[in-house]
């Protein structure tokens, strides 16, 4: 064990004089699969909700339509949804790569 010396400490945080990691190495690996997983297990635990049907770009577009009107109490008309689209969200001269 360690012996630390405690410089402050409050009820959210502890500052230590010094502080030496245990390395630990890694069991196995962990696949992509994996990895996403536990990635999306950790913000469901912090509160997010997972929308697995949220796998496209016209169904995440379908998404951010439904929360930008829920969230402002309004609702795009279907040629102010591309406008917006068009001019924020999907550039034509802008992509993934």
């Amino acid at each position: 064990m360690s012996d630390y010396k405690t410089i402050i400490e409050s009820n959210n945080f502890i500052v230590l004089d010094k502080y030496t990691k245990e390395w630990k190495v890694s069991e196995g690996y962990q696949s992509e699969y994996d990895l996403e997983r536990e990635f999306i297990q950790d913000l469901v635990n912090q509160g997010y909700e997972y929308l697995p049907t949220l796998n496209n770009s016209q169904a995440m577009l379908a998404n951010v339509r439904e929360q930008l009107q829920s969230l402002n109490n309004v609702v795009f008309l279907e040629s102010e949804w591309q406008r917006f689209v068009e001019e924020y969200l999907d550039k034509a001269n802008e992509s993934i790569i």
